[in-house]
């Protein structure tokens, strides 16, 4: 019977064998995150010398982890079992909920995802959208001809338009083109879109200017004027107007009785309207008057068909 190893020399191999789980674990992990390696930075943290963190690389992770063409380490496709973590910080801000819950940690969402959805202790209502399935193929078409910079040709209300593609804008639940046509930048609902054809013997250059203009924007009315408006709203509805924007650039302060003075800059009267009829008979345009006007008179108008 062959004689058993010193105690030591034991120890001294599972330890050595510990610390290389640890090493690749790390590495793994951090791959898996997408994030960029430096052996010489995993050398020095682990206390080891580069060589060990090229080995690593090269053969203990064989099969797992691979060089892409810009020359960095990354998993290999059949590695790659879920979406990195990181990425969901990504799609929050490209779908507009970052800011969703009061904690948007990396922790916290993956808990909540973690959670079955019977258990958890939040519940966030869905946002009412468009039907866009029979669409596909257009927002597919005009998703390549914005990032290939190509004219479009299509149908809008029974109207033959060409138009600039620059974006593809969602607000409230409906998706919008934002394009250049006859060299003013319009927005076009997709859903009315039809007969695109995409002109790919035609590029043009887009203008710095609109993409600034649109990356500012926080709606879907673009025309070159604005008319800053000044609301008063009572205290009862305050803080619906208080707790989040209902207006584009919408600022307010409070007066002492608990009146908020708001301030919009609107593209459109038909922009505004519809939000103040909401809030009537608590909201009151107080410039410009002209609009008051407009308000009462539209009322009129319809209290006078209800009421012959």
């Amino acid at each position: 019977m062959p004689p058993r190893p010193p105690a030591a020399a034991t120890n001294a191999k599972d330890t050595k064998g510990e610390k290389l789980a640890q090493r690749l674990a790390h590495i793994i992990a951090r791959l898996h995150q997408g994030e960029t390696i430096d052996k010489h930075q995993l050398a020095t943290k682990f206390d080891v010398d580069v060589r060990t963190i090229e080995r690593d690389l090269h053969q203990r992770l064989q099969g797992i982890a691979e060089r892409n063409p810009q020359g960095q380490w990354q998993l290999t496709l059949t590695a790659q079992s879920t979406i990195p973590a990181r990425h969901l910080h990504d799609y929050a801000r490209m779908a507009g909920t970052e800011h969703l819950f009061p904690n948007n940690t990396l922790p916290y969402l993956l808990e909540q995802l973690a959670t079955p959805k019977q258990r958890r202790a939040t519940h966030v209502q869905p946002v009412p959208h468009e039907d866009l399935d029979g669409n596909t193929p257009t927002f597919t078409a005009l998703e390549t001809a914005i990032a290939q910079r190509h004219l479009c040709r299509f149908t809008y209300k029974t109207k033959p338009r060409s138009a600039q593609p620059y974006r593809l804008i969602h607000k409230n639940g409906v998706w919008y083109l934002a394009a250049e046509e006859a060299s003013r930048l319009k927005n076009f609902s997709i859903a009315l879109i039809e007969n695109l054809q995409v002109d790919t013997s035609q590029h043009f250059t887009p203008k710095q200017t609109h993409l600034e203009y649109i990356a500012a924007k926080d709606d879907v009315w673009f025309t070159e004027q604005t008319t800053e408006v000044l609301l008063r709203v009572a205290p009862a509805i305050a803080h619906y107007f208080a707790r989040r924007p209902l207006l584009p650039r919408q600022q307010h302060r409070q007066d002492s009785d608990g009146t908020l003075l708001v301030t919009t800059h609107i593209n459109h009267i038909n922009q505004l309207l519809p939000v103040v009829r909401y809030w009537l008979p608590h909201v009151r345009i107080i410039q410009p008057v002209a609009w008051q006007e407009e308000l009462m008179k539209g009322l009129r108008e319809v209290l006078g068909q209800w009421n012959p």
